[in-house]
């Protein structure tokens, strides 16, 4: 069988809280933020899910937050649309999966008093194949992982390679459905096999 790979690497081992919208452009508003120079996730081919973490900015007041609506892309390359609400002094986590950012749109924020900052990230998580079933060959370790390296599915973990685990090829050869998920919890540089679709410019046979 045929297999496409996916490599990782330190890059994406952790979540990055103002990847898209940094606090000096985060001053929330009824219209478009301008966003980062960095409009798509860490690792090419991959897509991730946003975070959006809120504080206020004048202590006391109780601003009425509206909305968040996100365009962007997903692993496919198609257009995906998501709409997240802030929470007060807190941090939410979106629900769609998304390669890229195109436009971040606020509304419905009212200044009762002061004003508010918001960010958008991504989280830690990276999946390499969405809305589909494939199979898992294994996980190649090219160099010593300084973290734990998780591999999950839309059902929950299918394994976890422990921190500090020796370079080398550990096969899995399980299916996995829905997505196909990877967490690295440190520094570690990884090749992850499998089936399932992806963007074909990303994918080898």
């Amino acid at each position: 069988m045929g297999y496409t790979w996916t490599h990782l690497s330190a890059i994406t081992a952790a979540a990055d809280p103002n990847r898209f919208l940094e606090v000096a452009n985060g001053a929330m508003k009824n219209a478009a933020y301008t966003l980062t120079a960095t409009l798509d996730m860490p690792e090419a081919g991959t897509a991730r899910k946003l975070t959006l973490t809120h504080v206020t900015v004048a202590a006391g007041t109780d601003n009425p937050l509206g909305t968040v609506t996100v365009v962007g892309k997903n692993l496919a390359g198609e257009t995906i649309t998501e709409v997240i609400t802030p929470v007060a002094d807190s941090l939410v986590n979106g629900t769609k999966w998304f390669k890229s950012v195109t436009t971040v749109t606020g509304a419905g924020w009212t200044a009762v008093g002061g004003t508010d900052t918001i960010v958008i990230g991504c989280g830690a998580t990276a999946i390499v194949v969405e809305a589909s079933s494939g199979t898992v060959h294994g996980v190649a370790v090219n160099t010593t992982a300084a973290g734990a390296i998780t591999v999950a599915d839309a059902s929950g973990t299918i394994a976890s390679l422990k921190a500090s685990i020796a370079e080398g090829m550990y096969p899995l050869d399980v299916q996995f459905s829905g997505y196909l998920a990877v967490t690295l919890a440190g520094a570690s540089d990884i090749t992850v096999l499998h089936s399932g679709s992806r963007p074909a410019s990303y994918a080898m046979v």
